[in-house]
Parts: structure tokens; sequence; C-alpha cells
């Protein structure tokens, strides 16, 4: 079956997770703001997800990581805002 991110299923899957993780990552920092109790953990949870983003990245071709920086860039500010960083 042809692939819409390259020749193989297992590029697909490695592309499939990291927007994967960019989509939990973002969810995790709206759901911190809109529970201030919750805050730390949820946040704890959105660091891993952005450090897990940072090492699928490694294991990609560098033009589909270089699609994805500005999205993790973007995660970043945002995890930071969001811990008054």
């Amino acid at each position: 079956m042809p692939c819409r991110y390259g020749s193989s299923p297992e590029h697909r899957v490695r592309v499939e997770l990291v927007e994967a993780d960019l989509e939990i990552g973002f969810n995790l920092v709206d759901l911190a703001q809109c529970n201030p109790s919750d805050s730390p953990r949820v946040l704890a949870d959105a660091e891993r997800a952005y450090n897990d983003i940072l090492a699928r990245l490694k294991r990609l071709d560098p033009s589909d990581d270089s699609r994805f920086r500005p999205l993790v860039s973007e995660l970043r500010r945002a995890i930071d805002l969001a811990s008054g960083r």
C-alpha cells in the first residue's frame, strides 16, 4: 500500500507517532490551564510527551524533522508559559 510519508509502513508509523505526541502535548497544556490544581502533574506529562517527541525526531529523516520543528518549538513555549517559566 502506498504511504503518504515515505516508502515504508515503519516510516509512516514513526511520523504518525510524532503527530500523536504533539497533539497529546498541546492537549495536556490546555488541560493544565483549565485545571490549576492538577497543573503540576499534567505539565509533567506534557514534558514527557515533549521529550518523547525529541527522541522520535532523531529517528526521522532530516526533511521530516525540519517539518515538525516549528510545532515542537511552539509546544515548548506553551509548556513554559503554562508552567510560569
